[in-house]
């Protein structure tokens, strides 16, 4: 693991104790306690807010609106309570047993997650296995059905353009996900599982990501939140919700070779990153943590410039051999691909009469609504520590990057509505250095109470409102 704990090497003549007292001051138990009781808060509100029909997501002047379905009865909450319920013994069973029996605790986080997030998803008014076969809200299960792999990607230009419109303006690699799927099974209501258990890869991901770069406590505390991401509730089993597994296996490859290079982290990054693009290529916007993360390793000795540029060197190198394989094996052309995508989400905007102006302000709330109000303000709370002590930890480093790419992502102004589907990749990503802010302490009631806030909010938005329709 690597050790985040420790600060910038000390400047010359600086006693060990001044170092050590600069470790002490860095912990902010002041600043969780607030923090924390504020996320608690503010999602008992927000949810508060959804029973009452108070709460817009979407915008009625920006021309896209998630409606109500329902008025609000005591039914909506009982899956919150079951999973609050499961949730909190988990965290206090683990914090029990985690020491000594890491492996099990992971696995039982895992085992219960899938049930868990199918529990949540019940109060839905659109049953599993209809938004698996829907050609409005997924679109992907006719073509896939219908093509072989090779055929499909041998002859995407051309059939593609015959497509419905969510196969014909997204990256091939969604339909090859269904492709996947239908060899396994013909069942819809077997893929939509199986589309959950995928998207649930993202969480196993951010635990791992967690444990290498920051401690345990905040890859078990990550772990918990991603599981309950609104956002990523909302849509199962649309594929947006498995659109965050391949960039977050990159961003997992990357700190396996900050913490110890070796040509084949970085060559098998390069490969992801194509994966990535392959699927869908949105969420290679979080390349800002990337970029920042690997500054912070430089910066503080913990890689040198040959290493940088191996990394680099070789990240390409994986990139476009996975590139020239597809082109020459199939003829399918992932360049000639994003750039149709690309054209056609420039169009989307204007079409759909969505103006810049009213939706570089409402896809900030509606971010809210996808990550989570309570991990929104954690995270904010993470990001002013930072500005005050420093970028030494990597901690500070991944809320400073994570609020860049969505500050990026707002102003570039390529999403107008619909962001609480199309961020969920960096929805999941926000976890982390919300679950950094509450692991500075031993106690388990500050995640316990966010945890439980965010279920809260994930379970009356899927039960009130209306993301997906078909």
């Amino acid at each position: 693991m690597i050790d985040t704990a420790a600060p910038l090497r000390p400047r010359a003549g600086q006693a060990p104790q001044a170092a050590a007292r600069r470790r002490r001051r860095v912990r902010p138990a002041g600043l969780l306690r607030w923090a924390a009781a504020l996320a608690a808060v503010a999602g008992v509100l927000v949810s508060v807010g959804m029973m009452a029909h108070r709460v817009p997501v979407g915008s009625r002047a920006g021309h896209y609106r998630y409606h109500y379905v329902r008025t609000f009865g005591l039914d909506v909450l009982w899956p919150f309570l079951l999973t609050a319920i499961v949730v909190v013994l988990g965290l206090w069973l683990s914090h029990r047993w985690y020491e000594r029996h890491r492996a099990v605790v992971v696995t039982g986080w895992l085992a219960v997650a899938v049930p868990l997030q199918l529990l949540m998803r019940r109060s839905d008014d659109v049953a599993l296995p209809d938004l698996v076969t829907s050609t409005r809200a997924n679109g992907f299960l006719e073509p896939a059905r219908r093509y072989s792999v090779w055929e499909f990607l041998s002859g995407h230009v051309g059939i593609g353009a015959g497509l419905d419109s969510h196969a014909r303006t997204n990256m091939a690699g969604k339909t090859v996900f269904y492709q996947v799927l239908t060899a396994l099974t013909d069942s819809p209501t077997t893929m939509g599982v199986l589309t959950v258990a995928a998207s649930t890869l993202s969480c196993l991901l951010v635990y791992l990501i967690a444990a290498d770069l920051l401690d345990p406590r905040t890859a078990l505390y990550a772990l918990a939140l991603s599981i309950l991401v609104p956002g990523r509730l909302f849509f199962l089993p649309i594929l947006n919700t498995v659109s965050p597994v391949p960039i977050l296996l990159a961003l997992w490859l990357l700190v396996r070779y900050l913490r110890r290079p070796h040509w084949g982290w970085a060559a098998a990054m390069g490969a992801v990153l194509y994966a990535t693009m392959f699927f869908e290529p949105l969420p290679l916007a979080l390349g800002l943590v990337f970029a920042a993360l690997t500054a912070w390793a430089r910066g503080t000795g913990r890689l040198s410039w040959a290493g940088a540029a191996a990394l680099a060197g070789l990240a390409a190198c994986g990139f476009l051999a996975c590139y020239g394989l597809l082109r020459v094996l199939v003829g399918y052309d992932l360049a000639a691909n994003f750039a149709y995508v690309l054209a056609d989400a420039r169009g989307f905007n204007d079409d759909g009469h969505r103006p810049y102006q009213v939706w570089v302000v409402r896809n900030l709330w509606d971010f809210a609504i996808a990550a989570g109000l309570p991990t929104v303000l954690l995270v904010a709370a993470a990001v002013a520590d930072a500005a005050r002590r420093g970028l030494w930890r990597a901690g500070a480093v991944l809320a400073v990057s994570a609020a860049t790419v969505l500050v990026v992502l707002d102003l570039l102004g390529v999403n107008r509505g619909e962001t609480v589907r199309l961020w969920i990749f960096l929805a999941v990503l926000w976890q982390l250095p919300a679950a950094w802010l509450c692991a500075r302490t031993a106690r388990l009631w500050p995640i316990a109470v966010v945890a439980a806030a965010t279920a809260l909010q994930a379970a009356t938005g899927m039960a009130m409102i209306a993301f997906v329709r078909i």
